[in-house]
């Protein structure tokens, strides 16, 4: 009995001392995480002040720690830029700050105490919501301008991520001189073996990127409005895969703010209206590689499927002091900040529409090309790639206004500054009525009969003007005048007679041994107008000469 006594007390002074040790640990990490709870601030806003070298502050409301679990939690994050030290910005040749703010911040698998010791970060988890990222945009000089890539490089002390989630990310930008911004919405984003600090060596993997191993960006219901507010972007679904190197955006919209009636009376200047749709974008072969290293963008190939583009320009309204020439497709990729190069661009099935209203005929005269399908081949804004070759070359073929099959060739110069390109196609037959939808309301012209064979034409361009070469065959061609003095489109009787009689010849080639009539000219193009103004102005220029009208 003793024995059995004596066991019993030494059992319950194990247990005792046990529960003594284990209370004691508890208080001991307790303490230590209040302890650390009150350091990690500090520390961690001295290491954010020193990598960026003042020029970002952190700052959060509350900071959790669990040393069981390697665990922190921080919540109402802010990361802070200053903006205002523009001059110490240029200097360091830095033209983009980043503002996050942020609901909270899991972080687990984090080694606190190498953080405290040796201010590096290894983290196995990093769970980030509801982030609200600014992007700042500021002047800089030319060529002094240091990338998000080469900021990254120049972090001293390493960090480490195992996996990062990202959930309903907003971001936008803000031109720091214009004070317009843009906002993007609805985004989630994963990324694996996140490392920086160091440069990742020994890897033969090519689609392995540097700072990262992998991510995804993907989003549904996501959300764009440009900075001008004119524009609401839309995309049903976004997924971006840098492991499988691929990009696909479903149901893709751009919507405008103002219908047509409203759009003249709503805008100061002249300015197209675009409504676009694109059912499906995918992108294939993207070097995300290459981007996050070196900065530029490689792409393999684009494919758009079944897209319906429609453009509304008004002629009534007032023309801009800006000159819209700078706006030409290839000086505006030239002046894109992310250099780029598709290997081939495919549009397929696609519709697309240009409606523009007469101010003297009340009308809008509709040109519409169906069923328009293309290749692009080298699309490319890159100073490497346009040394080597500098021509993005396509072909088009479609249906003008739905009936006669246009083929079309229309290649750029992506190292001109005046933005030179050529076009030249061919147009099928069809009878000459058949274009008066187009030309009532556009030209005050209706054709009464004839039939036109063929249409050829070769144009060299740039902003400036085009070297138009045009060939139109056509029988028996009549035309009348019209006006709308009265409310209604009515021949003009006197006129009507003039144009055919005098002006317009109904045939070409006028006799059946004699050649044709080629129009050659120059066009001069308004800096004010647009791309396609020039292209469809140089055309028609060369039309009229070829009906025998030598006033442009």
């Amino acid at each position: 009995m003793p024995e059995i006594k004596e066991g019993k007390s030494r059992s319950m002074k194990i247990g005792l001392w046990t529960v003594f040790t284990v209370a004691t640990l508890l208080i001991v990490v307790f303490i230590a995480e209040r302890i650390i709870e009150r350091k990690v601030p500090p520390t961690l806003q001295a290491a954010v002040k020193e990598e960026s070298k003042g020029i970002y502050e952190i700052r959060f409301k509350t900071a959790e720690v669990n040393l069981f679990k390697g665990q922190l939690i921080a919540t109402e994050i802010q990361l802070i830029p200053d903006t205002m030290g523009l001059g110490r910005l240029q200097a360091e040749g830095i033209g983009t700050l980043f503002e996050v703010t942020a609901k909270k911040i899991d972080i687990s698998g984090f080694g606190l105490l190498q953080f405290l010791w040796s201010k590096e970060l290894h983290i196995s988890n990093l769970l980030i919501t509801e982030p609200l990222i600014t992007r700042f945009i500021f002047p800089h000089k030319a060529g002094e301008k240091k990338s998000l890539q080469e900021q990254l490089q120049n972090i001293k002390n390493r960090i480490t991520i195992s996996e990062t989630t990202v959930q309903s990310i907003q971001y936008r930008t803000v031109d720091m001189q214009t004070k317009q911004g843009a906002w993007l919405k609805n985004i989630d984003a994963y990324a694996s073996n996140i490392s920086l600090g160091q440069r990742r060596s020994g890897r033969a993997d090519s689609s392995a990127v540097p700072f990262v191993e992998k991510f995804r960006i993907y989003g549904k219901g996501v959300t764009y409005l440009s900075s001008e507010r004119l524009y609401r972007f839309q995309l049903g679904n976004l997924v971006v895969s840098s492991d499988e190197g691929r990009i696909r955006i479903d149901s893709f919209a751009v919507l405008p703010k103002y219908t047509e009636a409203q759009w003249s009376k709503s805008l100061k200047y002249k300015q197209d209206r675009y409504d676009l749709l694109f059912p499906k974008i995918e992108a294939f072969g993207v070097g995300f590689n290459e981007w996050l290293e070196q900065g530029s963008l490689g792409v393999d190939s684009l494919v758009i499927n079944h897209a319906v583009v429609r453009v509304y320009a008004d002629k009534g309204m007032p023309e801009k002091t800006t000159m819209a020439s700078n706006n030409f497709p290839a000086l505006a990729f030239q002046r894109l900040k992310l250099p780029i190069t598709i290997g081939d661009v495919f549009i397929r099935n696609t519709d697309v529409y240009y409606k523009e209203l007469n101010p003297k005929s009340g009308r809008a005269g509709l040109v519409f090309f169906k069923n328009l399908n293309a290749n692009f081949r080298h699309v490319s804004n890159d100073k490497r790639e346009l040394k080597r070759n500098p021509w993005v070359s396509g072909h088009l073929s479609t249906y003008f206004l739905g009936k006669p099959k246009l083929t079309l060739d229309l290649h750029f110069n992506m190292s001109d500054r005046n933005g030179a390109f050529t076009y030249k196609g061919a147009l099928e037959g069809a009878p000459a009525p058949f274009y008066n939808q187009l030309l009532e309301p556009i030209t005050l012209a209706r054709a009464e009969k004839g039939y036109i064979k063929a249409l050829q034409f070769n144009i060299k361009a740039n902003r400036y003007g085009a070297d138009v070469e045009t060939e139109m065959y056509y029988n028996d061609l009549k035309v009348a005048a019209l006006d709308v003095r009265s409310g209604k489109l009515e021949k003009k009787g006197v006129l009507s007679l003039f144009i055919n009689w005098l002006a317009i010849k109904t045939d070409n080639p006028s006799q059946k041994n004699e050649p044709a009539r080629i129009a050659r000219h120059y066009y001069e193009h308004p800096q004010e107008n647009t791309f396609f103004n020039l292209m469809w102005k140089a055309l028609y220029s060369g039309l009229k000469r070829n009906l025998g009208l030598p006033e442009i």
